[in-house]
């Protein structure tokens, strides 16, 4: 196979003789052939240095394969987690991150970044390099009108390529949204276990948590909780850990996983209620759809009224100015964080790439009709 020659793997070799070993990650994580690749061309690599007359150069040719494969290895975990997360359901990411934190490295959120990266490069000269279908091409060449087969193979042409877009688009948020969940989630974990002493009263909280007979009562003591300000991401990072394990074993009785996951997403429910309101007010109008429904849900919100709440409805309002400046925080972060290996602050869960364009709606119907 040409694509597999001797050369071809010199080539390569060269490639990553000549840039530092910090961009070898990138390059690996923007290679789609790098798994079907790494088999021969270490051999090769192996057999040059082997071969090598000039000691000087056996040593670049041994160091190169040394460190290489150490990084392939670590890329290849990174992988593995990678797709194990996008498998995983999203309300275990909470559980996986407290059990397997080391495994959730600087690095591995690099290599995602770095497929981010490739994907919007690949986007972009796909959109550059596109060459016209073949029903464009015959409607270009063709004088007159369209019979109605050629149009119809003509919409069907365009409405691939719009599903294709669509589909990129849609790959390159989730992935952007997993990276930025997953980086909240870390920081929540880091900053819950620097104190040895809330993970021990998280560890009690959680003990007579699982002491009470019933639901209701479960539910009262959670209140309880929250409203001592005990119920923490501490407690709430215990809960999730608890949930994950008993959900994905076989041996634990379905009552059980029931009753854990009842207490993993009442906590999560009760800590989202201790968010400030405007940041609550902001998540539900960018859950929203439709922007006809936006404008009415602003509208809602900047009417003022009584604040209560019905079963797991809450009705708040706030002032135009508060949101706006909310939203302004968030945009303002998320620039400033562009490039960057990681997210912080609380907003991270509000950075990815699509809820970045609803914000920017939202700010926009907010000034143009609420300022």
């Amino acid at each position: 196979d040409a694509a597999e020659s001797p050369e071809m793997h010199d080539n390569l070799a060269n490639i990553f003789l000549k840039r530092d070993e910090e961009d070898w990650i990138g390059l690996l994580a923007s290679s789609a052939r790098w798994p079907t690749l790494r088999a021969g061309f270490f051999a090769r690599l192996k057999t040059r240095a082997t071969e090598e007359a000039d000691p000087e150069q056996m040593l670049r040719l041994s160091r190169l394969l040394r460190l290489l494969r150490a990084t392939s290895e670590r890329v290849e975990k990174h992988e593995a987690l990678l797709a194990e997360m996008r498998e995983m359901d999203e309300d275990l990411w909470e559980g996986a991150v407290t059990s397997r934190r080391d495994e959730f490295t600087t690095e591995f959120f690099q290599l995602i970044r770095f497929k981010l990266e490739a994907l919007i490069r690949n986007e972009a000269a796909k959109g550059e390099s596109a060459a016209p279908g073949e029903a464009t091409k015959k409607a270009a060449k063709k004088r007159g009108s369209l019979t109605s087969a050629e149009r119809d193979e003509l919409k069907a042409e365009r409405a691939g390529l719009e599903n294709e877009e669509r589909a990129a688009e849609n790959e390159r948020d989730a992935l952007a949204r997993l990276a930025s969940t997953l980086l909240s989630i870390c920081e929540a974990f880091d900053l819950a276990t620097k104190d040895q002493g809330v993970l021990e009263e998280a560890a009690e909280n959680f003990k007579k948590l699982l002491e009470v007979e019933t639901l209701e009562e479960m539910n009262d003591k959670i209140d309880q909780m929250a409203a001592e300000q005990s119920l923490n991401p501490a407690l709430v990072l215990t809960a999730a850990k608890a949930y994950m394990s008993v959900k994905e074993s076989p041996y634990v009785e379905e009552e059980v996983k029931d009753v854990m996951a009842h207490l993993y997403f009442k906590m999560k429910e009760t800590m989202g209620r201790q968010q400030p309101k405007v940041v609550r007010i902001l998540k539900y109008l960018l859950s929203i759809e439709d922007p006809k429904d936006v404008r009415n849900g602003l509208e809602e919100a900047f009417t003022p009224g009584p604040e209560i709440e019905i079963g797991d409805e809450d009705y708040l309002f706030c002032e135009a100015p508060e949101l706006l400046s909310t939203i302004d925080a968030v945009l303002k972060a998320y620039d400033q964080q562009k490039g960057k290996a990681n997210i912080t602050g609380q907003a991270a869960e509000l950075m990815t790439p699509e809820v970045i364009e609803k914000m920017k709606t939202i700010k926009f119907q907010i000034e143009a009709h609420f300022m």
